[in-house]
């Protein structure tokens, strides 16, 4: 809403404001005495510039007032003859670069952040948007504030010769019209021209912005008019030809000196720059390569190339990871490059002036890399804010294995006394060196509760060292989750519960014979060896359990686990029955062998079973008639 506000606000007083507009007449004339200027009715014609006096600055004045640039008084008049003041020329200048353009109400936002403190001391009463755009666009500096608006300045009618440099730094040909050391003037007054504007009034003049007044003179020092400066105005805008979009800043390719905007149609439309265009990046001057992408921006364009490229918006902060390339330091700016990790991109990152780096967890600088390392950078505003560096390989001792996931690949989430690495998640490599308590094993022999040394290169396990405790114990059975990949059982020992995960290798026996974990029911009493807090055997000697069958309708299948849904008569709730092709035999009601796929919703069928606390597990599943 500040932003809305703000924009209306600058359009209307682009809109209310009565400032000079640039011209170049024939003559010139005594000024008038200035008066406050005011918005006329009208909305194209003025009084007193119908004369033949001002037929040749006319059409300029009617054109510049159409476009919102110039307007006249409250009485209806213009006063093409008096005097521009300083002040106003600056601020005619800057709406003829854009100032009022709503497309650069973010841009203007900017320009006050960078600029206002050093605009407030010149006591300004209006025109302050004007002046902070001048100097966001490089036109103005801070000694230009002095000469042209330090106290009575301001207030003092524009001499030619200055007309000359504020348009030439308004077409953003400084640069060029310096780097011309052998000017020579055409004007019979050539010497008049103060030697600091020479080049200034050269490249006015070869632009046709301005001309001679006549008589072969320049008349560099004679005041600037209100009809003089129309023209000008109207000169400087049909050259520069300045046209502003504002977009999403999506790509930009250094190779073919192109950049992509995504546009109010959410269509990406593509334009070219050139090696004179400017790059900011919320205010700061920067290259295309290190420009910020997915950010909002001002382009503003010359004709169809473009001027300026001019973001507005910040990008949201993230954090990247990648092998490190090279640092480079250039103009004060210090940027890190990268290989990252996720894309293999190489990209550079300019450094923020108050970066903080680590490397291998004790304070550093960025010369402190080397090709390879693993490098942690903490963006903001795709800048980086901090550093984590790291050797390409990494050892960490002392950890402890908090769990094992091998969902998508394997990885091992640990636990450290060092915040570091404490509740970290490493990828595991394919060809990892495992061994525990000083033999080689398999990947699958390391459990939660495991202390381990890890050997990382670039943040993947490529070595494992892992010892553990085994000890056996007696408790009975609280809980038992039987699920893939883990499962869990809860134990209460003496009182207290302990949870273990339960590998797939887990040896069983109930009553002398091999067991499986179906076999167990809560309350059961088991004895269990544990390593770290894994349960690798369990022994138990009984279990709780009497026969049973039950007939009814199956009203749900859970394969993964095993588990057949079925609904008995005269009752609400579904049995859960326990099954598997491996312990349960299942046949048609013709006798012929079934496998639990074919199981289906609605089927009757008739199991037969054992009971245990409440658990029923089939080991006769008839189906006796399909589902209707």
């Amino acid at each position: 809403m500040n932003k809305l506000l703000k924009t209306v606000l600058a359009f209307t007083l682009a809109m209310s404001m009565t400032l000079p507009v640039f011209a170049e007449p024939t003559d010139t004339q005594e000024g008038e005495t200035e008066a406050t200027p005011a918005p006329v009715t009208e909305s194209n014609v003025f009084s007193d510039i119908n004369t033949e006096n001002f037929a040749w600055a006319k059409p300029y004045i009617l054109d510049m007032h159409e476009k919102g640039l110039i307007s006249g008084y409250e009485d209806g008049t213009y006063r093409p003859d008096n005097d521009v003041t300083r002040q106003e020329a600056l601020s005619l200048f800057a709406r003829a670069m854009g100032s009022n353009d709503p497309a650069n109400a973010e841009v203007l936002e900017i320009a006050h952040d960078k600029y206002d403190a050093i605009i407030k001391n010149y006591k300004l009463t209006w025109g302050t948007d004007e002046i902070a755009y001048l100097m966001y666009k490089g036109a103005l500096k801070k000694t230009d504030l002095d000469t042209y608006l330090l106290d009575q300045e301001k207030a003092t009618p524009m001499a030619r010769f200055e007309a000359a440099i504020i348009i030439t730094k308004a077409m953003g040909g400084e640069e060029k019209a310096l780097a011309d050391l052998g000017v020579v003037l055409d004007y019979t007054d050539a010497r008049e021209v103060p030697s600091n504007a020479i080049q200034y009034v050269a490249y006015a003049s070869d632009a046709g912005i301005m001309e001679g007044m006549g008589d072969g003179t320049f008349s560099p020092t004679t005041p600037v008019k209100r009809s003089q400066i129309a023209v000008m105005l109207s000169r400087t805008v049909d050259k520069t030809n300045y046209n502003f979009i504002s977009g999403l800043l999506t790509a930009i390719d250094t190779d073919q000196k192109t950049i992509t905007v995504k546009n109010d149609k959410d269509e990406d439309e593509t334009y070219t720059y050139s090696d004179e265009s400017s790059f900011k990046d919320l205010g700061d001057e920067t290259q295309p390569a290190d420009m910020p992408v997915n950010v909002e921006s001002v382009i503003t364009l010359s004709g169809k190339t473009v001027s300026s490229v001019d973001a507005v918006s910040e990008l949201p902060n993230e954090t990247v990871v990648g092998k490190y390339v090279s640092y480079a330091s250039t103009s004060g700016k210090t940027s890190v490059r990268i290989t990252l990790e996720d894309t293999g991109e190489t990209k550079s990152y300019e450094c923020l002036p108050d970066l903080s780096v680590t490397y291998q967890g004790s304070p550093a600088t960025v010369k402190s890399f080397t090709k390879g390392d693993v490098l942690t950078l903490e963006l903001k505003n795709g800048k980086i804010a901090r550093i984590n560096g790291n050797n390409k390989t990494v050892t960490i001792s002392g950890a402890i294995v908090e769990s094992v996931d091998i969902e998508n690949g394997v990885h091992i989430t640990i636990s450290h006394g060092d915040d570091e690495y404490d509740g970290k998640t490493y990828e595991v490599s394919s060809n990892v060196l495992v061994k525990k308590n000083d033999a080689t094993v398999g990947l699958d022999s390391i459990y939660p509760g495991d202390k381990v040394r890890l050997e990382l290169e670039y943040d993947v396990i490529t070595e494992i060292r892992a010892t553990s405790s085994t000890k056996t114990t007696e408790g009975t059975i609280k809980s038992l989750t039987i699920a893939s990949p883990e499962s869990t059982m809860t134990l209460n020992i003496k009182g207290e519960e302990q949870t273990y995960t339960i590998p797939k290798d887990v040896v069983i026996t109930v009553n002398g014979e091999e067991g499986s974990l179906y076999d167990f029911r809560v309350g059961d009493l088991v004895k269990v060896t544990t390593e770290s807090d894994a349960i690798t055997k369990i022994v138990a000697t009984s279990t709780q359990e009497s026969s049973g069958d039950v007939t009814g309708v199956v009203t749900g299948i859970n394969t993964s686990f095993g588990v057949v849904s079925v609904k008995v008569d005269g009752s609400e709730i579904p049995l859960n029955v326990f099954c598997k092709d491996d312990s349960t035999t299942f046949v048609a009601a013709d006798g012929k062998t079934k496998k639990m796929k074919d199981v289906k919703v609605g089927q009757t069928v008739e199991i037969k079973g054992t009971v245990s606390n409440g658990v029923f597990v089939g080991k006769l599943f008839v189906i006796v008639a399909e589902a209707k």
